[in-house]
């Protein structure tokens, strides 16, 4: 997360386009708060919630999308037609030392935040690898990437698919996974811990590059043109749409439902759960699990009508900042020190989650909501008057500026 907010800082003077980016990155770290806190289904009823029906699985995708914007800002933005700026090999690879160091740091920092008792599927781990995989494609043009983008989107669920139920054994049970966040004792397991992480865990790598490849293209693209940035909320609009129609009649019309009952408690609770991504064993095994857009699951549908939600947010904000700059600035300030209210805010549920035991229901998750949103913006806003980075990015950067080394000229 941190790797986005050095390339803000230092472009942040050509315009205002990056303010719409960080803005859309603080709106997905609220997203994320609001389903870490508000249960994404209410308990009995298995009805989803409005932080379920509103952010499951669409500001986790915002978040990676906007982790491939940033690492394109970071390594130069928008070249001539789309082209990635021409780089010397002495300053493509130190790029690639700087954004390594980095991805190492929030692995390594993820490893051991996972150990907090938050009830949280924390993405750190996964986030940091990321990065890592994203190394090879620094130097692609926005068609290029735009090429593997497309690739992924295609053919990722359907390994995914594939694997998915290659490993899950006769007796229908889950595949083998650790069925908690990666921690710093599951290194001594690496073959179960590299299964979790790119198949059968919280966020499947196999399928996440999908998100950081797309956002690369778009952070390619002259985000500061007015022109742009409405394709780009047109587009994602159209997108979410008419993937979200989809997948509508494919539930309605198809007996897909029927199929699924069995495994559901009530009416309300299976629909509950298609809304808000709960896992369903049928929906890995269906024939029809690709034409699904349930959150979490990693179809086809999953996968684009999150990625067109992710453009249209970005889309949005780039046109919100051009009239309310400073409106958005409580907004955009959280959004660009992503790390440090990230991990700031796992601390802060780990102590309520003990004395909870569960998840956190009534008052104590929606007056928790609101107080972890109030000191996020007021952060935020702190951080943008006084122009400095986050604890956690100000050391990230100077650990990985210092690792690389000078930056060639």
């Amino acid at each position: 997360m941190s790797s986005t907010a050095p390339g803000s800082r230092l472009r942040s003077a050509r315009g205002e386009r990056l303010w719409g980016v960080d803005a859309a990155r603080g709106l997905a770290l609220l997203g994320m708060m609001a389903v870490h806190v508000v249960p994404s289904t209410y308990p009995g009823s298995g009805e989803a919630s409005w932080a379920g029906l509103l952010f499951s699985g669409r500001s986790a995708a915002l978040f990676a999308l906007l982790a491939g914007v940033g690492l394109a800002l970071l390594t130069g933005g928008a070249g001539k037609d789309g082209a990635a700026p021409e780089h010397s090999n002495a300053k493509a690879a130190w790029f690639r030392k700087v954004i390594a160091v980095r991805a190492a740091m929030i692995i390594g920092l993820g490893l051991f935040v996972s150990l907090l008792d938050s009830g949280v599927a924390v993405i750190l781990v996964h986030y940091g690898v990321l990065f890592i995989l994203a190394l090879p494609f620094l130097r692609m043009s926005a068609k290029a990437l735009a090429f593997w983008a497309t690739g992924w989107v295609t053919a990722s669920p359907v390994l995914y698919w594939w694997l998915q139920n290659l490993l899950r054994p006769e007796t229908a049970e889950p595949a083998a996974r650790l069925w908690h966040s990666p921690m710093i004792f599951d290194l001594a397991q690496p073959g179960l811990l590299a299964l979790d992480l790119f198949v059968t865990g919280y966020y499947p790598l196999v399928l996440w590059p999908a998100y950081l490849l797309t956002g690369m293209a778009l952070g390619r693209l002259k985000l500061g043109n007015f022109s742009t940035q409405l394709r780009l909320l047109l587009a994602g609009l159209g997108g979410a749409v008419l993937t979200y129609g989809v997948g509508w009649m494919v539930e309605a019309e198809s007996g897909v439902l029927a199929r699924m009952r069995p495994y559901a408690d009530s009416d309300d609770a299976l629909q509950g759960s298609l809304e808000a991504g709960d896992h369903f064993l049928p929906l890995v095994t269906d024939p029809l699990w690709f034409l699904i857009p349930m959150p979490h699951q990693g179809s086809h549908l999953d996968l684009l009508h999150t990625i067109s939600c992710a453009v249209a947010v970005l889309g949005l904000m780039l046109i919100l900042v051009r009239f309310l700059k400073w409106p958005l600035a409580p907004l955009a300030g959280a959004g660009s020190m992503p790390l440090s209210l990230y991990v700031g805010h796992l601390i802060i549920l780990d102590p309520f989650w003990r004395l909870e035991g569960a998840p956190l229901t009534g008052l104590v998750g929606t007056d928790l909501l609101l107080w972890l949103v109030v000191a996020a913006l007021a952060a935020g806003l702190v951080k943008v008057l006084l122009r400095r980075r986050g604890p956690l990015e100000a050391l990230t950067h100077s650990i990985s500026i210092a690792a690389a080394g000078p930056r060639p000229r």
